[in-house]
């Protein structure tokens, strides 16, 4: 037994720790790490730019802008680029008040939680060459280089001097790649409570695993005291790094391993360039970042100095002379290259390559290489699965590795790009908005992940209002119904209100399933309003004054006399001081007005029978003895398709009381507000001035407006196009052939390949474009689970008419009457 347990110590004494060959050691402040060998560096992490919807010319100009950060890099630094794909946590917050909208969320998430999904960070690491003796102390004599205060004294000057270039120089690259969002690494640390370079870094020791380093800042021997000590956290461990990030066991043989605390194992295999293509472009990789696995893709590029470089391509040129190469076009190549580089257009450097997959099943990793083989193949080149040389390309992918580095060969910065040309998927955004994450999960066409919400990205505090206005722009047949019916549903997720002002009863089954109100306004179905019901505040009694104006107002009469306005006032102010909460309607308010007052026939539209004036035309909308408009329930819905058919002015005055009731209930919880039809609003005086005075403050809030029409003329040829299109944070835009780029859609901002795809692509694939101002996909909102709730989200005349026949047997209770309305639509 002893002798056993000798052997085995013997063993594990052989064995050599990743801290061996993990030469970061420590951080010189929150964003720079430093390594035993003297380099130091910094990580910038990028989203990319989203390739499938810019077009060639933004993808050349983003490649050259790249090139240019480059080119402008001092060759004292070598960077390292990563792509690391990670599995994506999809899990949203958040709980559904009713049992539809809870059963959808169920349904819906489970085509996702079957298969794995994935995102691709982007990352660069600029590592200054190092720090030694020969760099820091050339004036030095041998008696000071021998001296251990004199060299430590002049290697802290060089370090400071060495840090300051390394922050220009970060500094000068986040500036010039703006435009793919570069974020230093370590920047947020106090307010994210974790490391993020030691996060990063991490990963390549712990199988991709974020490890958000914390420890205790102090513990004390008082048992009592613990709980309050072990509060405090330090962000950073107190010795050498190295020892500090290993979370996994990691073994070297057929394939890597790591195997963790629990005795689960990942493994992984590392690819290496054996063999370069002749030529490079930017889209040569992009299908890495479809693949069905994790994986860290590493491109390192050591900067040569010029004068090497040309001595380089000089012999180089000689060569293929003294030979007589026939390869002219090379020579001219060669002569050119060596022209840009002592213009300082072009860099040259040892390039090296590796692809580090990883899965926790080996029949799944050895899929995942082989299809990774077959990209490099379809590229001109050849990759191999390291085995001998296996250990060696694992720790090179490490930064500040590069003695590890067995397989590189020189490569100009133009070359470089194209393995690195910042490209993605975006992915939207799942934790940085107010409400608490994001509305819901949608894909792509190529079956990347996308985090939809209508608002955008903010700090994720709650008090962190961000803008959420959105336009919803889509022919008949399209889907539009559908996607608002769907997202709202998802919206439940973070309680709040949904109002639905909606045409031909598109919403009201699903409105009424989610146990919401639903009311038709129409002669047919009347609904009695009473304005002067309202509380007695000087809120309520301007509002009053308005919506009274707007009742006698002419077509497309901007402002009344000042004698009539006189009058409305004395009637507004005689109904809430001399007259009874229970004698406020429209007809005794009224009486007040003289019988010479001019617009007697405007008004009488709006009055009931007294004496022998008749009914007016609208008298059932406003003259009543109480009010039936209730909001208190947590989605409520209006159908506007009777007033729509009517003149503009009894629509406007319908849907100013609506709006001043709704704008009177917001409490700071979330509401929604969806317009169908939004030309009807943009089309409108009076409401162009509302929506001008009501976008920017309903944010405020925590109110945001969703306007859904069929076509973008409405929208930009409406005076309030301007202001509109400023406070919109999304827009959707569903496919339409009749499109045209010229008079509508570029208003929008749509790049020539987004309006292609709006206009290119069948109304059949049920495809849109999702675009914010930071980013555009294109999106496929997949609800093949949800059959049966379809006809739920999209009402036609045979399933109201079988709506109405079941709740007049069955009741109000959607858990009643859904199943039963389901199970017939069926048969229909």
């Amino acid at each position: 037994m002893i002798a056993s347990n000798i052997s085995d110590f013997n063993v594990v004494r052989k064995e050599i720790g990743i801290s061996k060959h993990f030469h970061i050691t420590h951080l010189i402040n929150p964003t720079i790490f430093a390594a035993d060998n003297g380099q130091i560096g910094s990580v910038i992490r990028l989203a990319g730019v989203a390739f499938d919807t810019a077009t060639n010319q933004e993808l050349n100009t983003f490649k050259r802008n790249w090139h240019y950060a480059i080119s402008n890099l001092s060759d004292d630094f070598c960077l390292y680029t990563y792509i690391i794909r990670q599995k994506l946590n999809i899990q949203l917050q958040g709980k559904f008040k009713d049992p539809f909208t809870n059963q959808v969320n169920i349904k819906y998430h489970q085509q996702f939680n079957a298969k794995p999904l994935y995102h691709n960070s982007l990352y660069i690491v600029v590592a200054h060459r190092g720090i030694h003796s020969k760099k820091f102390s050339p004036s030095l004599n041998f008696l000071q280089r021998i001296n251990s205060r004199t060299i430590k004294k002049a290697r802290n000057n060089y370090q400071h001097h060495v840090v300051e270039k390394l922050i220009k120089t970060t500094t000068q690259l986040i500036t010039s790649l703006k435009a793919f969002q570069p974020h230093l690494l370590g920047s947020q640390d106090e307010s994210l409570h974790y490391a993020e370079l030691l996060a990063f870094l991490g990963q390549f020791i712990n199988n991709n695993d974020v490890i958000k380093f914390s420890q205790p800042t102090f513990a004390t021997p008082i048992a009592t005291s613990i709980d309050n000590t072990l509060k405090a956290y330090a962000l950073y461990p107190f010795g050498n790094i190295a020892n500090y990030l290993p979370q996994k066991r990691l073994f070297f043989g057929k394939f890597i391993e790591f195997l963790d605390a629990n005795e689960a194992s990942t493994f992984a295999s590392i690819l290496s360039i054996k063999s370069y293509g002749t030529t490079s472009a930017p889209i040569m990789f992009n299908k890495l970042l479809q693949l069905d696995c994790e994986f860290i893709f590493t491109n390192s590029f050591a900067l040569e100095p010029n004068s090497k470089a040309q001595s380089l391509i000089n012999k180089q040129i000689i060569k293929l002379k003294n030979a007589n190469d026939p390869a002219k076009s090379q020579l001219q190549e060669l002569v050119q290259c060596s022209d840009d580089l002592a213009s300082d257009r072009l860099k040259i450097g040892y390039h090296h390559n590796s692809l580090l997959l990883l899965s926790q099943d080996l029949t799944h990793l050895k899929e995942s290489i082989n299809l990774a083989v077959r990209i490099y193949a379809d590229i001109g080149f050849v990759a191999v699965h390291e085995t001998i040389g296996q250990e060696a390309a694992f720790w090179a992918q490490i930064p500040c590795n590069q003695k590890y580095i067995a397989r590189s060969t020189l490569l100009t910065s133009l070359n470089f790009v194209d393995f690195f040309p910042l490209h993605n998927y975006p992915i939207g955004y799942r934790d940085k908005n107010h409400l608490g994450s994001a509305v819901t999960l949608i894909e792509t066409p190529s079956k990347t992940p996308v985090f939809f919400n209508f608002h955008t990205a903010g700090s994720g505090d709650s008090n962190d209002l961000t803008p959420g206005h959105t336009t919803i722009i889509g022919g008949n047949g399209s889907g539009k119904t559908v996607f608002i019916g769907f997202m709202d549903s998802q919206m439940t997720r973070y309680g709040g209100r949904s109002f639905f002002f909606d045409r031909d009863n598109g919403l009201e089954i699903y409105i009424r399933a989610s146990q919401g109100q639903y009311t038709a306004l129409s002669a047919n179905q009347p609904i009695a309003f009473n304005p002067f019901t309202l509380n007695d505040t000087p809120l309520n009694r301007s509002f009053l004054q308005e919506w009274f104006c707007q009742l006698i107002r002419m077509e497309e009469e901007e402002e009344l006399p000042s004698s009539l306005t006189v009058m409305i006032n004395e009637c507004i102010n005689y109904a809430f001081e001399s007259l009874a909460p229970e004698h406020r309607n429209l007809s005794t308010v009224t009486s007040l007005l003289p019988i010479n007052f001019s617009r007697w026939n405007q008004l009488n539209r709006w009055l009931k029978k007294s004496g022998t004036r008749p009914d007016g035309e609208y008298c059932y909308l406003f003259d009543n003895s109480f009010d039936q408009l209730t909001i208190d329930a947590h989605k409520i819905g209006f159908d506007l398709t009777h007033l729509l058919n009517l003149s503009k002015n009894v629509l406007t005055v319908v849907m100013m009381y609506l709006f001043h009731r709704i704008e009177e209930s917001l409490t700071g919880q979330r509401v929604s507000i969806y317009l169908d039809e939004g030309w009807v609003y943009l089309d409108n005086l009076y409401w162009q001035r509302k929506l001008k005075q009501w976008l920017p403050t309903l944010r405020k809030k925590n109110c945001h407006i969703v306007l859904a029409t069929q076509s973008p003329a409405s929208v930009v040829e409406s005076n309030l196009s301007a202001q509109f299109l400023d406070n919109c944070a999304t827009h959707l835009f569903f496919c339409n052939p009749t499109a045209n780029y010229e008079k509508h859609y570029k208003h929008f901002n749509l790049s020539s390949s987004e309006f292609e795809f709006i206009k290119q692509t069948p109304k059949e694939k049920r495809l849109f474009l999702y675009k914010q101002a930071s980013f555009s996909v294109i999106g496929k909102l997949n609800l093949s689970a949800l059959k049966p709730e379809l006809n739920v989200y999209s009402a036609n005349s045979k399933t109201l008419r079988l709506l109405h026949k079941i709740r007049l047997e069955m009741g109000n209770d959607s858990n009643v009457w859904l199943p039963i309305f389901q199970e017939w639509c069926d048969q229909l």
